[in-house]
């Protein structure tokens, strides 16, 4: 896949393998051959929702001969075709690590049912995982299989290691000794606790002050 983009008008056409000869001949034919430029995706990309959804806006990093840019594709309405066109802006990927939320209290649920504990040390306790998780250093984050429901999202856990870091701080929220052995037998579990990694693409002039996040680096 590759985009043709004319930029006398700004229009843009999307060229798949399978019928690239046929529509760049129709794309040359219909603009001026010199204004035209061809840009190729990085394999970095991002949708506002499912990809499956029709009205999710596509964001796909790519570059030609004069540069980086983001092909963004849209369509007004339901039933109307994808419309994309070329935006030449550098782009940065930031990534964020948080708690999944409804994976995590599922877990918790079940490991403390039929007991009923006040809301507040769990929920100190949640915060606690995720502001862990947030700074962790991208080795002690461990990518299992992309959303289907989201564009830009991929399940996560944490290593063995770092597991062990945060079963070590469960004394500190001041439950009894029967419920923290139920939580910490949590941590014996391979994807405890449950986490999710996004990727953003952030155009030049949105980027945020300091340092980027990198997505964690490890095997899926």
């Amino acid at each position: 896949m590759r985009f043709i983009h004319c930029e006398q008008c700004g229009e843009t056409a999307r060229i798949a393998v399978a019928d690239d000869d046929q529509i760049v001949a129709r794309f040359s034919g219909q603009h001026d051959s010199r204004r035209l430029r061809f840009y190729e995706p990085t394999g970095r990309a991002e949708a506002s929702g499912p990809w499956h959804e029709p009205m999710s806006t596509r964001r796909l990093e790519v570059r030609g001969e004069d540069g980086p840019a983001m092909a963004i594709g849209v369509r007004r309405f339901l039933d109307a075709p994808l419309v994309w066109r070329i935006e030449r802006q550098e782009s940065e990927e930031r990534t964020e690590v948080e708690l999944d939320r409804p994976l995590f209290w599922a877990a918790v649920d079940r490991a403390l049912y039929p007991s009923h504990l006040p809301g507040r040390p769990l929920d100190e306790w949640a915060g606690q995982i995720e502001r862990f998780a947030r700074s962790a250093d991208p080795a002690d984050i461990v990518l299992l299989d992309d959303d289907p429901n989201a564009g830009n999202a991929t399940f996560a856990c944490l290593t063995l290691t770092a597991r062990a870091r945060l079963e070590a701080d469960l004394g500190a929220f001041g439950f009894d000794a029967e419920i923290q052995g139920r939580l910490a037998a949590l941590f014996d579990q391979e994807h405890f606790p449950p986490l999710r990694v996004r990727r953003i693409l952030m155009p030049a002039e949105q980027r945020l002050d300091g340092p980027a996040t990198r997505e964690p680096a490890l095997t899926r």
